[in-house]
């Protein structure tokens, strides 16, 4: 897998999807494979949610015949088109902080001197 419409698939579902050398019409191939774009949004949601990569990481090394510009520009584009250049997720639920955040918080940066 070295092109860009099967890698760009690859971040966006997790899977290999062998969607051909073309660029054009990404989408509409996604959805025929079974992707279509309320299942990406989902699937990346629920990725968010449970604190996991999304998009998924490319294979080491799998950007040799595909230049970093041009793949950060065309998932850019992709996740514009879907609506997931933002993140939405809900607020955490936690109501307090752990003891480690406690700690970071009463402590003072060198530079602050003292306070009081």
């Amino acid at each position: 897998m070295s092109n860009l419409s099967d890698l760009l698939g690859l971040a966006l579902t997790g899977e290999d999807l062998s969607l051909g050398e073309s660029e054009i019409d990404l989408l509409a191939r996604l959805a025929e494979a079974g992707w279509d774009t309320a299942r990406i949004q989902a699937h990346a949601q629920s990725r968010w949610l449970n604190e996991q990569a999304w998009p998924h990481p490319l294979p080491e090394g799998s950007l040799t015949t595909v230049g970093a510009a041009q793949w950060y520009a065309a998932l850019t584009s992709l996740r514009q088109e879907l609506a997931l250049d933002v993140v939405r997720l809900p607020p955490s639920k936690r109501q307090t902080l752990t003891p480690d955040e406690q700690r970071l918080q009463a402590e003072l940066p060198p530079h602050h001197g003292p306070v009081g």
